[in-house]
């Protein structure tokens, strides 16, 4: 039999099959998602063994159910094992350019009137890195500069940010 012909027989069987390998999986497992995987395993497993399992005597569909039941019961001895730990509490996540989510947030609110104060190109940086989350190698794409080039205009507005922010506070002290 050449490999084409083991192929589409392969495929044919798992045509007729799928519907009865899923339902007979789902029933098994409980789960969907598990369910779904264990047919999958199955399916691979059988394909690597096709030309060997195809000739011998008995039905390919019930050596299938059988490798379901299995793959089923392989899963959750696998699942059974894993340990499930709670979090108590979330680590914190990074944005996108590696400011620290909560500061990111608070940045965020606050900015608006500061980076008006921003010149053009530093402006367009901070409100796509910042404010849109956009990674600076993507900032550089869409504005069609280099990504160090991104990094520096990044660096500018936080130095003219900081001296803003400095004056401002200055001057509410004052």
């Amino acid at each position: 039999m050449s490999e084409a012909a083991t192929g589409a027989d392969f495929e044919s069987f798992v045509l007729e099959t799928i519907e009865a390998f899923s339902r007979l999986a789902r029933v098994e497992a409980g789960d969907p998602h598990s369910a779904e995987d264990a047919v999958q395993d199955v399916y691979l497993n059988m394909y690597r063994r096709w030309a060997t399992i195809s000739v011998q005597e008995g039905s390919l569909t019930a050596y299938g159910r059988t490798a379901v039941k299995r793959a089923v019961i392989d899963q959750f001895r696998r699942n059974k094992r894993m340990v499930a730990v709670p979090v108590h509490e979330l680590p914190e996540t990074e944005s996108g350019i590696g400011i620290p989510e909560a500061a990111y947030e608070m940045i965020r609110e606050g900015i608006g009137e500061l980076v008006a104060s921003l010149p053009e190109r530093q402006r367009e940086v901070i409100t796509l890195c910042v404010l849109q989350d956009l990674s600076p190698a993507v900032v550089a794409q869409r504005l069609q500069i280099k990504e160090e080039s991104v990094k520096r205009y990044i660096k500018a507005a936080a130095n003219n940010l900081k001296k803003s922010i400095n004056e401002h506070s200055e001057e509410a002290t004052a």
